[in-house]
């Protein structure tokens, strides 16, 4: 599905700042797959998730969606391919903006007009399987929620244009352990039960150890470690 070949980022270049983020990486994402990615800071983890996003363009190398080269395409035009969920929750949700319209725009990314519309019900049907009775505030605003909250609306925002790949960012670094084991649910649940590839930073080593069918560790700009599970975590 995703493939990186021989990717490299450097920033500064040129300059006594010069410094290499990426050092010919090659990487190949099968669709249905939940990777976990690990590495200490500056290893290159963001900096790979925003070349596949498009908010980066790599020096060298090729990177690839299906058989179709991506190389220099711009991130709202993979938007529509592509889910992304931060790790601070006030990022992935508009506060001042109800569930219901945060959902409505959420629907329309990748699409150049927006216009007036109403919440799908696959929408309603995403919150509702959460579990939390968010389908039952479609007009509370988004602020007034609590982290955990936020950061469930910012998942089923991140899958309601039903998107080939979800990439989530430290995305529970923020939450408290109860809430954090909800979310990772639920990002299992989107892996299995929709069919969306899944690639995940994160630096708690027990998440990295009890999700996700592939594991792959970064160090320096390269990749260090790359093995394939026998096992999906169950609950």
């Amino acid at each position: 599905m995703v493939k990186l070949k021989d990717i490299k980022v450097v920033f500064n270049k040129g300059t006594e700042n010069e410094k290499v983020a990426l050092d010919k990486i090659s990487l190949t994402i099968k669709e249905g797959d939940f990777v976990t990615i690990i590495g200490s800071n500056g290893a290159g983890k963001s900096t790979m998730l925003k070349v596949i996003l498009g908010e980066i363009f790599p020096n060298s190398g090729i990177y690839m969606i299906d058989d179709s080269v991506m190389n220099g395409t711009n991130s709202y035009k993979l938007a529509k391919f592509i889910g992304r969920v931060y790790q601070n929750p006030n990022s992935g949700v508009f506060p001042n903006l109800s569930i219901k319209e945060n959902l409505i725009l959420a629907s329309k990314k990748g699409m150049r007009y927006l216009g007036f519309s109403k919440v799908s019900d696959f929408g309603v049907e995403l919150l509702a399987n959460l579990g939390i009775g968010l389908e039952k505030r479609l007009n509370t605003k988004a602020g007034h929620l609590s982290g955990g909250q936020k950061q469930s609306l910012a998942m089923v925002m991140s899958i309601i244009s039903r998107p080939r790949l979800l990439l989530l960012d430290e995305h529970t670094a923020s939450l408290d352990p109860q809430s954090s084991e909800k979310i990772m649910e639920l990002t299992k649940r989107i892996n299995i039960e929709y069919g969306i590839t899944i690639m995940m930073i994160t630096h708690n080593m027990e998440i990295a150890s009890k999700y996700g069918n592939r594991f792959v560790k970064l160090s320096e700009g390269r990749i260090s470690e790359d093995s394939i599970r026998d096992h999906v975590s169950a609950s």
